[in-house]
């Protein structure tokens, strides 16, 4: 029963990121873990690779090369770090395809469903008796969204309902973010319960490079004593609140007693105002640095040289910078919510959430009495056990392997509509509260095989390649069906449509075809024979695919929407007609010999 990570999420944050952060940390630690040296391993590694539309064996290697180098910290652009990553790229293209058995079990440690095709894949892998598992880090753009961008919240609950669409079983990094995962699944799918287990990461973070010697930057070299705050620079950490505090520190007891304050941390969504107020206030302008990249050598120097740390934020899921620091040794200050209490156990030191005065006041005790500051560090060990990444990832190990109930299929977990139009348009988000309706993604769940291209705003293209359309049908009207598609043609080339219905139990029926000119929308309705219960399928021969001119793709026909129905329900057929009136007549083909 073998445990296989998905490092495709992974993968793509090494497209635009080097130095890891969050849940590319998480990510990069339970791989280490996995491989540790000396011990058996416990993962295989597989990554969607679009350019062959399937999931290929990663190289282990490579794999371990692009942590260690991503560990060291640095720009993205260095030369170093581009040559690898175009390693990266020709290594995933040139990787074989993974050879899954029923039983596997296969994780994706970062966000799963924004890849359509990835979907599909892992769809496919159901079918093949493949259990499907996710690990959630948190539902932070669901329950605060007004901390977060708008394009951010809109694609993340488009990608939690599509993920909640495909997996069997979930692992929370925390209690809290299980408890916020029950939630939100069961506010998109209400009849629906997806187990769901919990991987608590109070663990220490794997060891800098022995060979890596940091030096500390520039601003830091005169030996001023500092606390330091690891944390993205964005609306949710509430650098402000921090800033205020230390203002008040500063104007209070003056600069020859308060430490100076270390920001470590990229700039993310809404950074500006913490940035100005650094500039506009004079004592934080002499008094902040801000550090924008550090390697984990830079980091683990930046914890053993700081006085104590301050965590803050309006929502965790699980808060990794708490338990870093513990694991240095070093206290913490964070807010007493969500997850963070279970980050910090009984180790950390907690003021009530977004109260300034209490902050200051918890940050003062500590920086005018070193006494009591080394008494409680060193209690730390007592306080607040850690465990090693390697027990980690051997309990998420145990927890994927562990039986569960089956699910529904991805299709059975919605209402599949008869009679109505079926979109394969991109789907539109609504702004919270209100959530994207589960129908929305339908489309994405009928299209099976490699041929189908990526979602587009207008509809999906079925290129070259396996591509059908799998319609289930638990109890279908009598007599014939009626399956209406739009679809347009390929730009600058006529081509000629062929389909053929493969019903339930039964051999697949003719081909039909109709002509297409080129990059003409029609619509076509496709008489099927009657069928018992189950899955019909509809097979697109994709072989006379074309390339247009200034496309790097063969396409065969871009499928925008659908609607099947009884021969005998007229008055659908007429409704649905009635709304398509910007198509053209419908093109009538018939795979029934009557």
């Amino acid at each position: 029963m073998r445990v296989i990570i998905d490092l495709t999420d992974l993968l793509h944050f090494m497209e635009v990121n080097r130095t890891p952060m969050g849940v590319s940390r998480v990510e990069t630690a339970l791989v280490e873990a996995g491989l540790e040296e000396g011990a058996p391993p416990l993962f295989e590694f597989a990554a969607f690779a679009p350019g062959q539309g399937c999931f290929v064996a990663f190289p282990v290697p490579m794999l371990q090369a692009l942590i260690r180098a991503s560990r060291q910290g640095g720009r993205v652009d260095a030369p170093d770090w581009q040559e690898l990553r175009q390693a990266k790229n020709a290594a995933l293209a040139a990787a074989p395809p993974f050879a899954f058995e029923a039983g596997d079990r296969i994780v994706a440690l970062g966000l799963t469903g924004a890849n359509p095709q990835q979907l599909r894949r892992l769809r496919e892998l159901r079918q093949q008796g493949v259990v499907v598992c996710a690990l959630i880090h948190d539902t932070i753009p669901l329950a605060v969204p007004e901390h977060c961008e708008a394009s951010l919240t809109h694609s993340f609950a488009e990608h939690f309902l599509a993920m909640c669409l495909q997996i069997d079983r979930a692992i929370a990094t925390s209690d809290c973010c299980a408890q916020d995962f029950r939630l939100w699944q069961r506010r998109f799918l209400p009849a629906l319960d997806i187990p769901v287990g919990t991987m608590p990461m109070n663990a220490r973070l794997p060891a800098s490079p022995a060979s890596e010697a940091p030096e500390l930057p520039a601003a830091l070299r005169d030996g001023r004593p500092f606390v330091l705050c690891v944390s993205t620079i964005e609306a949710r950490k509430n650098h402000l609140l921090l800033l205020h505090a230390w203002l008040t520190l500063l104007r209070r007891h003056g600069h020859a007693v308060i430490p100076d304050l270390v920001l470590l941390g990229r700039p993310g969504f809404n950074a500006k105002p913490v940035l100005e107020l650094i500039q506009a206030a004079p004592e934080l302008r002499a008094r902040v640095t801000h550090i924008e990249h550090a390697g984990d050598g830079l980091l683990a120097l930046l914890y053993e040289r700081s006085l104590f740390t301050v965590f803050n934020s309006f929502y965790e899921g699980w808060g990794l910078p708490v338990t870093e620091a513990l694991s240095h040794g070093k206290l913490v200050l964070a807010p007493d919510h969500t997850s963070l209490r279970q980050a910090g156990g009984a180790a950390a030191l907690y003021f009530t959430p977004q109260s300034e005065p209490e902050l200051a006041e918890l940050a003062w005790g500590l920086i005018r009495d070193p006494d009591r500051r080394r008494r409680l560090e060193a209690a730390i060990p007592e306080r607040m056990a850690l465990r090693r990444w390697r027990d980690v990832a051997e309990g998420l190990v145990t927890m994927l392997q562990a039986p569960a109930p089956p699910l529904p299929e991805p299709l059975a977990r919605l209402y599949f509509p008869i009679g109505e139009r079926i979109g394969f348009e991109q789907p539109l988000v609504p702004d919270l509260p209100e959530l994207p309706a589960p129908f929305t993604l339908l489309h994405q769940l009928l299209c099976e095989g490699e041929g189908w291209g990526e979602q587009e705003r207008w509809g999906i293209w079925a290129m070259s390649g396996p591509a059908r359309l799998r319609l289930p049908f638990p109890a279908p009207p009598h007599g014939r069906l009626i399956l209406m598609l739009e679809v347009s043609g390929p730009p600058g080339h006529a081509s000629t449509v062929r389909l053929r219905p493969i019903r339930p139990g039964e051999p697949p029926d003719p081909w039909v075809e109709t002509a297409l000119g080129a990059g003409e929308a029609r619509l076509l309705r496709l008489v099927v024979p009657p069928c018992e219960p189950g899955d019909l399928l509809i097979e697109m021969d994709t072989s006379q695919a074309v390339q247009p001119p200034g496309e790097g793709r063969a396409l065969t026909l871009l499928l925008t929407g659908m609607m099947i129905c009884a021969e005998a329900q007229e008055a659908v057929q007429l409704r649905y007609l009635s709304a398509r009136l910007g198509l053209d007549a419908p093109v009538s083909v018939s795979a029934d010999p009557a």
